[in-house]
């Protein structure tokens, strides 16, 4: 039996030697903590009692993990699903090998990489330096993965471009991103994707903490914003924040719930919220300690984005002015952009003076349609906030939705008029329809009993009709009295 089992770890080690060789194996990659389900490839497999999995160890030993429809290893992690596929929870970067799948007969593999995103802990001065890579188990066959690409770009999936980032690439599994590093790239996402023959298979993101940093956030007139306090972990039972800007405290409450205004409110997060913003809540925002030490969880820069619109003399032209309100001043890697399907105007160059850019879009009003127009804020190349002019249609305007209006009232009340007269009018009919129906008879038969004495045949039809039709005219009348 010993010498079996000898013999089976040996054929195993064998396959994995050689799925190390073979480029047929699937290749799977995930993220630290992610949850994946490892397919057992082989085809037409009846039962999972005759199926083993197993994984690399270093030096091209092997571990079995599963055999005969068992988890064997002593992983909570791992389980073995009905079609005998291998499932992990909460995978680390130790994960990141090769799996087999035999029955005996038939062997798949699966080699799995795990893509990491850490930041460098001695960086140059001044600088971030962030390193992206896809881990592969220490003994395990180095990065020789052919098509593999790794690119960086903003949390929008913008690729990064600026003269303040550099990138080295040592291998295709590994690249260096290193920043010149600003205060406002407190609390800013990068990302790193990895593509494998230019199609994109995973990616992940990091923020970055900047100490004594300034988180940026843009909003738009006429919207909501959230202001994030941060880490208030730190806080004892009891104790609350306070925002203020400019020196200016907007909530100074001794419980999170408490000291809410209509224009800012303080949610169970500790959170800021502006419930409509405009041009003068542009400014510097600070989130601190209500007492004691006051210590400082949260600096944000608020920018604020807006459209406006202005009719030339007559009405012959339409300028659209796009301004970004500042919190001090404007960047120089801001940037604002017209977009729409139908641009045929002029633009203006863009205008920085004192905390605000502009730039404005000058249309003929023969040229507007009801295309909309987006005034787009870009960092760095990144779209962070964006403002729609919508054309309004003349016969939306206020004047005519209340001469729709009344005319709708009027419809309503003729209406209601004409039935209430008609229901009175049947009311009083049904009172005296026999009376009615009788001296219309009596009518008809003296016409009749005096055109047998004096007329022919076909006088006595044409008084018919006549007096049917005068008695259908007496109803009509009837009808509209």
């Amino acid at each position: 039996m010993a010498s079996l089992s000898s013999l089976s770890l040996c054929l195993l080690t064998l396959t994995h030697a050689a799925a190390l060789q073979s480029s047929d194996h699937l290749m799977m990659f995930a993220l630290p903590g992610d949850d994946v389900t490892l397919p057992c490839g082989i085809p037409s497999v009846k039962s999972c009692s005759s199926v083993s999995w197993s994984m690399a160890e270093q030096f091209g030993s092997v571990t079995v993990v599963a055999r005969a429809g068992k988890v064997t290893a002593k992983d909570v992690r791992l389980g073995l699903l009905k079609d005998c596929s291998l499932q992990m929870h909460h995978l680390t970067l130790n994960d990141a090998r090769l799996y087999s799948c035999d029955s005996g007969e038939l062997t798949s593999s699966v080699q799995l990489q795990i893509l990491q995103l850490t930041e460098s802990s001695t960086p140059a001065e001044g600088t971030i330096e962030l390193h992206c890579f896809l881990n592969t188990y220490k003994g395990h066959v180095p990065c020789n993965n052919t098509g593999i690409r790794i690119k960086w770009s903003t949390e929008n999936n913008t690729p990064l471009k600026g003269d303040r980032f550099h990138f080295d690439n040592p291998s295709e599994c590994f690249s260096k991103l290193v920043i010149n590093k600003k205060l406002t790239d407190h609390h800013r996402k990068w990302t790193c994707r990895l593509f494998q023959n230019e199609m994109a298979k995973s990616s992940i993101s990091y923020t970055t903490t900047v100490k004594d940093g300034i988180e940026e956030v843009f909003a738009v007139v006429g919207e909501s914003a959230s202001l994030s306090c941060g880490n208030t972990s730190s806080l004892s039972a009891g104790e609350a924040v306070k925002w203020a800007a400019a020196g200016r405290t907007l909530t100074d409450v001794t419980s999170p719930y408490k000291g809410q205004t209509e224009e800012f409110q303080v949610n169970k997060d500790t959170s800021l919220v502006i419930s409509k913003v405009s041009a003068l809540h542009a400014g510097d925002y600070e989130c601190s300690q209500s007492t004691g030490q006051q210590k400082a969880f949260n600096k944000i820069r608020l920018h604020v984005l807006d459209v406006t619109s202005e009719c030339g003399p007559e009405g012959h032209n339409l300028t659209l002015t796009c301004v970004l309100t500042c919190s001090n001043k404007c960047e120089k890697d801001f940037n604002l952009t017209w977009s729409g399907s139908n641009l045929n105007g002029w633009q203006s160059s863009l205008m920085n003076v004192n905390n605000t850019l502009s730039i404005r879009l000058f249309l003929p009003a023969v040229s507007v349609t009801s295309d909309d127009l987006t005034c787009s804020l870009l960092r760095e190349g990144d779209v962070m906030a964006s403002k729609t002019w919508h054309k309004l249609n003349p016969l939306w305007t206020p004047a005519w939705l209340a001469l729709l209006l009344g005319l709708l009232i009027c419809i309503a009340a003729g209406g209601l008029y004409m039935y209430m007269k008609r229901k009175h009018k049947k009311d009083a009919g049904s009172e005296s329809g026999n009376e009615q129906s009788s001296i219309g008879m009596t009518v008809v038969y003296e016409v009749i009993q005096e055109g047998n004495n004096e007329d022919t045949q076909q006088q006595r039809q044409s008084k018919r009709e006549a007096v049917t039709t005068t008695d259908s005219f007496y109803d009509l009348l009837q009808a509209v009295n």
